[in-house]
């Protein structure tokens, strides 16, 4: 738990001190504009300078889907989800991200899981990616995360001597999504991310591969706010 308070933390102080340079630069960008308007325009399958953003915020909702033979799986089913992220540019479109979202699943397997009605995941993690542009107004990404944590929180239970149960795992994210532009600074993205939950739930060895691991995939849509016109090195490298 300690682990995960210090990544949350983490993110936390990122998402916040990006948002503030992304407000900051938000003023700053419409004295830049139209000087940055009148130079050459090169655009190619991975690079356009005319693209070229320096952050992006991202604000949505999914649905999770759970799969294969592990407690996620066979014991839960997904109901909705929240997902809130801040991806800088670092050099031209490679990124580097921090994201803050949470899963909501309900129970459909008590004899597997225990007796509670539902679920709740809490994630946090950094990932890094690429993005392409395959044509005039559509970003294609790909992305994998470098570190992240999941703080399950399990309620509804038959007995009113428990309110909560709470469980910890790793998180390893992989990730695909479309973004499409409708204004230079403004966009909606559709993507999809497949999410392995590595736990460390205290279990007979027979079950061990059964609680040790979980499987779910995510189907998102949102808005996203981007900011700038270069990324992060070309700012200090001409």
């Amino acid at each position: 738990m300690k682990k995960i308070m210090t990544l949350r933390s983490i993110i936390n102080v990122a998402i916040i001190s990006c948002t503030y340079l992304f407000v900051s630069f938000g003023f700053a960008q419409n004295t830049l504009s139209d000087k940055e308007s009148k130079t050459e325009i090169s655009s190619t399958f991975y690079d356009s300078e005319e693209r070229q953003r320096f952050f992006a915020i991202m604000i949505g909702g999914h649905k999770p889907f759970t799969s294969g033979d592990n407690f996620m799986g066979e014991g839960l089913e997904g109901k909705s989800g929240i997902d809130f992220k801040v991806q800088m540019y670092v050099y031209k479109h490679f990124f580097i991200g921090f994201a803050s979202g949470a899963s909501y699943f309900n129970v459909k397997n008590q004899e597997l899981l225990g007796r509670y009605r539902k679920s709740r995941i809490a994630e946090n993690y950094i990932y890094l990616g690429y993005e392409f542009l395959p044509l005039e107004k559509l970003r294609l990404g790909f992305n994998a995360s470098v570190t992240g944590d999941l703080d399950y929180k399990n309620t509804g239970f038959s007995s009113s001597d428990i309110s909560e149960q709470r469980d910890s795992a790793s998180l390893n994210r992989y990730g695909v999504y479309l973004n499409y532009e409708l204004g230079k600074h403004f966009m909606i993205y559709l993507d999809y991310a497949y999410n392995v939950s590595k736990t460390d739930i205290e279990t007979p060895v027979i079950l061990k591969d059964f609680f040790g691991e979980g499987k779910y995939s995510t189907v998102g849509l949102g808005l996203v706010f981007t900011i700038g016109s270069r990324d992060l090195i070309s700012r200090f490298v001409k």
